[in-house]
């Protein structure tokens, strides 16, 4: 399961690689030549990623391999900064992750919480990120912030 997770990314990195080392300085310039972020191989990663993650909710995963999986799509940004068109992908993908997350056991997603929060501290999350974090803790059993006075009023009710 976490190979062919592997294979999915691992393709994706030979895609970004060679558009890498096949783009020409004024490629995207004044709306002439190809940009890198248009090509379809980031569709494609996603795409065949999203398969794959949904065949495993499918399964049903155990909590280790839930939280193996988890593992390695949370820290893959973390291992390719230096190619960015790569990057921002590899983080907006997170979002295709949270159907995962029921299947850890506390302890895990405890684990994988506290991994996410120092992986992505909150002024480094976009909105996807945060729902990840926020889902993390939820399955944990770890209580977040309080939703202000809205919070107040649903404790109430």
């Amino acid at each position: 399961m976490i190979s062919e997770i592997r294979q999915i990314y691992g393709d994706y990195l030979i895609d970004i690689k060679s558009l890498e080392s096949k783009r020409k300085p004024t490629d995207g310039l004044m709306g002439f030549g190809k940009r890198a972020d248009q090509d379809p191989c980031h569709e494609r990663f996603a795409e065949r990623l999203e398969q794959k993650l949904k065949d495993i909710e499918n399964e049903p995963p155990s909590s280790e391999k839930a939280c193996a999986v988890l593992r390695y799509v949370f820290n893959a940004p973390q291992e390719e900064k230096d190619a960015l068109s790569a990057y921002w992908m590899l983080f907006a993908v997170h979002g295709l992750t949270d159907g995962l997350i029921r299947f850890l056991s506390k302890e895990d997603a405890k684990g994988l919480s506290e991994l996410y929060a120092d992986l992505y501290p909150k002024y480094k999350r976009m909105p996807v990120q945060q729902k990840i974090a926020s889902h993390l803790q939820e399955q944990a059993g770890i209580s977040g912030k309080s939703k202000g006075l809205l919070g107040f009023f649903e404790k109430r009710g």
